[in-house]
């Protein structure tokens, strides 16, 4: 699952701004909020630099650009991460110049409150002696009947169970006449819509069923759905189902 990261009420690019004298005759800057300025985002424990990002809009991109008024936009990360670190692109700096300020700062996810809920949840049914959140197991069916076409399961099985599960048996059935029909199984972002295919079955004239185990991963709020796609529009198939255990 990727989490979101800014747009909260402190993430903002700040610089120092114009020097100015305080108490006792110290030294100060006036804080400076800077527009546009692109961000790099790093692994939290190796600092190794990331690039597989995508914007509020789901588009894929390797680094982050403040908005008019500094403020970083929201975006989400690589799967699983829940905390980067964000600086300055690095290659905005031609090297005459002093040495630049690569100073690198935690991002925390603003998932962090829907993300500690579920824990505390889990850690008191721990507490008063029942037992923690287990995946059950949950079957998709979906069945075209007579004519097949290329087509995409309108229903949807959405991962509520506050935990991973996995995509553990895909089996698939037709009748088929002339030609081939693939089978497929999709996990659906919901945010984004994005599909990824996790498992296929492809049946023809001699193969009209089979069960594959795909082994796959359906991380918590994700959704599961079907297509089936004819290798030929003339294909004649017929009353195909589509049967997914996920546990």
């Amino acid at each position: 699952m990727r989490y979101w990261f800014g747009d909260s009420p402190t993430d903002f690019v700040v610089g120092p701004g114009e020097q100015y004298t305080w108490a006792d005759e110290q030294l100060g800057y006036n804080a400076v909020l800077i527009p546009g300025a692109r961000l790099w985002a790093y692994d939290y424990t190796t600092g190794t630099r990331i690039t597989d990002l995508l914007d509020h809009t789901g588009a894929a991109v390797t680094e982050i650009t403040a908005t008019s008024y500094g403020r970083i936009p929201r975006f989400r990360g690589p799967d699983e991460a829940k905390t980067l670190l964000l600086g300055q692109a690095e290659d905005t700096f031609d090297g005459v110049d002093d040495p630049p300020d690569l100073n690198k700062w935690v991002l925390t996810s603003i998932d962090w409150p829907s993300i500690v809920a579920g824990v505390e949840a889990r850690v008191t049914t721990l507490e008063q002696g029942g037992t923690e959140v287990v995946a059950t197991a949950h079957p998709l069916v979906w069945t075209m009947a007579g004519a097949v076409e290329d087509a995409t399961s309108p229903h949807r099985y959405v991962n509520l169970e506050g935990t991973g599960q996995t995509i553990e048996t895909v089996r698939a059935e037709a009748t088929i006449t002339t030609g081939s029909v693939t089978v497929q199984v999709l996990t659906v972002d919901l945010d984004t819509q994005a599909t990824t295919v996790v498992a296929a079955v492809v049946l023809d004239t001699t193969t009209q069923a089979a069960t594959v185990t795909p082994a796959a991963a359906v991380s918590d709020g994700t959704g599961v759905t079907t297509q089936v796609t004819l290798s030929d529009p003339a294909d004649d198939v017929a009353d195909v189902t589509v049967q997914v255990m996920i546990r």
